[in-house]
C-alpha cells in the first residue's frame, strides 16, 4: 500500500501548502511543489529528473516567533506533535527545539531553521480535515 499512501499524502500536501501560502499568519512556505516559483534552473532540472511528486513534507515560517509557533502547535487537535517523518497520520514539530536542537546556530541559520519554523508531515486523512485543524490552530496565534 506504500504507493497508494504516498500518492494520497502528496496530494493532501499540495492542498495544505496552497492553503498555507495564502494565509495571513504564515510568512513563508517551504514546499518542493513550489520549486517552479522559487527554485533555480538547476534545482528545477534536478526536480524534473528525480521526482514524480513533491512529497508530503511542508515547512513554514509562522509570523512572529517561538511563542506563536508553540501556540500553533499546542492548539492542534488532529495533527499530532512528533519528530517522526510520519506514517499515515499527519504530524507537526518545531525543528529549532526538537529535531535540530543540537545543531549549531550558524548551521540552523543557513538551513532557515528558526524559532518561527514549523514542519508538517502530511498524512492520509482527508485534506479538508487537515486544513481545518491548521486553520483552527492558526486562530489561536
Amino acid at each position: 500500500t506504500l504507493k497508494v499512501r504516498m500518492d494520497e499524502q502528496a496530494r493532501n500536501a499540495e492542498y495544505v501548502a496552497n492553503y498555507l501560502k495564502n494565509h495571513e499568519k504564515v510568512e513563508k512556505v517551504y514546499y518542493l511543489g513550489f520549486i517552479n516559483e522559487v527554485g533555480s534552473e538547476r534545482e528545477k532540472a534536478i526536480y524534473k529528473k528525480q521526482y514524480s511528486a513533491a512529497g508530503a513534507m511542508i515547512s513554514f515560517d509562522i509570523k512572529g516567533g517561538e511563542k506563536e509557533a508553540f501556540a500553533f502547535l499546542d492548539s492542534l487537535k488532529l495533527i499530532k506533535l512528533a519528530v517522526s517523518l510520519g506514517g499515515t497520520e499527519s504530524l507537526a514539530e518545531h525543528p529549532q527545539t526538537m529535531t535540530h536542537a543540537d545543531v549549531p546556530q550558524e548551521d540552523k541559520r543557513v538551513m532557515h531553521i528558526s524559532e518561527k519554523l514549523i514542519r508538517l508531515s502530511v498524512g492520509v486523512e482527508n485534506y479538508n480535515d487537515i486544513i481545518s485543524d491548521i486553520e483552527q490552530a492558526l486562530t489561536q496565534v
